[in-house]
């Protein structure tokens, strides 16, 4: 968290309106969060951290874009799936999330109409309320011109963090009544250690990628999924395709053996990355047999998809995902990898390959 918003913390003088202003991916959200709960967790710290982590805390409040004449309240669900997975996102991630048909979102004047109920309302648990605006560029001048005669007469024990990128977008008149705050970009060397620390990315991903994201952790928080997920599926493209030849040709044991080891050295939560993967791609191998779905997931190295989903059958994908999921469950329970990944192959093998 920055100096600034410690010192605010410390001196116990915090600002009715703050504006967390930053370039896409710099943290600027996820601080305006941690910075709320600093604040509202001061009391019954331990359930109020629950709530939190929910995003379900009652003096917490959130205003974000939204598609034209749509409520606020029917998108929270998604909202807070947004925060949890993308709290570095930016509002093309968020517009995607929400398959909105429309290219924009807006924060409108309906919103800060039900923002005016909520902040006459009391506070449920804690001294102060808290709204956190996210995308304040977002706001309609309609919209803009409410908020701003909110603030002019701020409402006690309320205190507004604005959230965004650009505060050129702001009216002015609006953007004199905030305290901003400004965010940078992260460094090479966060992002790096970042990506190492928490997805135990090996170093010379770890410096391609903060390379590329420029000090963008969203940017590279994509790119390292993109990596992940091409990753997984060339180990899924070798391992199927040892699998039926092996009955042809016994010397492909050897090479499940040999991906088995390497699995073995690989980190717990990657390795039940790959059995999840493992059975989402049978899950689409047997919905793709009855038309539901026509992408093809899988096309690494010219992977022949429709060839394999005549193997996944109605009568082959309960045991397939019994499987899978008991394999999940053998290394959350800290069982020797190789062993547990050599087993399932088998049994795969043989599920797979069973005469109808």
């Amino acid at each position: 968290m920055k100096s600034e918003i410690i010192n605010l913390l410390n001196i116990n003088k915090i600002p009715h309106a703050l504006f967390f202003l930053g370039p896409e991916g710099c943290g600027n959200l996820i601080t305006a969060i941690n910075f709320a709960k600093k604040i509202l967790c001061k009391k019954n710290y331990n359930s109020c951290l629950l709530k939190f982590n929910k995003f379900q805390h009652p003096d917490l409040h959130f205003i974000f874009p939204l598609p034209l004449h749509l409520n606020q309240i029917n998108y929270l669900n998604k909202w807070r799936f947004f925060l949890k997975r993308q709290h570095y996102g930016n509002l093309s991630d968020w517009i995607k999330l929400i398959k909105s048909n429309y290219k924009q979102c807006f924060i409108y004047k309906k919103q800060i109409d039900n923002l005016i109920k909520i902040i006459n309302y009391k506070s449920y648990e804690s001294y102060y309320k808290i709204i956190i605006f996210w995308m304040p560029e977002q706001l309609t001048l309609h919209s803009s011109n409410k908020l701003l005669k909110i603030l002019e007469d701020p409402p006690k024990k309320t205190i507004f963090l604005l959230v965004g990128e650009n505060d050129n977008l702001l009216l002015p008149t609006l953007k004199s009544r905030v305290n901003i705050i400004r965010f940078n970009k992260y460094s090479f060397n966060y992002i790096k250690k970042y990506l190492e620390y928490k997805f135990n990315t090996d170093i010379f991903q770890s410096k391609l990628i903060a390379y590329k994201s420029e000090g963008n952790l969203n940017k590279a928080l994509k790119l390292s999924n993109n990596i992940q997920e091409k990753y997984l599926e060339y180990n899924f493209v070798s391992w199927i395709r040892n699998l039926f030849l092996l009955k042809k040709y016994p010397i492909f044991l050897y090479k499940i053996i040999f991906l088995s080891i390497q699995i073995n050295f690989w980190s717990k939560e990657k390795q039940k990355k790959f059995f999840i993967f493992l059975l989402e791609i049978f899950r689409k191998a047997f919905i793709y047999n009855y038309n539901v779905i026509k992408d093809i997931p899988i096309t690494y190295n010219r992977f022949k998809w429709y060839n394999f989903c005549l193997y996944i059958n109605i009568k082959n994908i309960e045991k397939i995902s019994m499987e899978i999921n008991k394999a999940i469950f053998d290394i959350e329970n800290n069982a020797i990898v190789k062993i547990v990944f050599l087993d399932f192959s088998l049994k795969i093998n043989e599920i797979l390959l069973k005469k109808k």
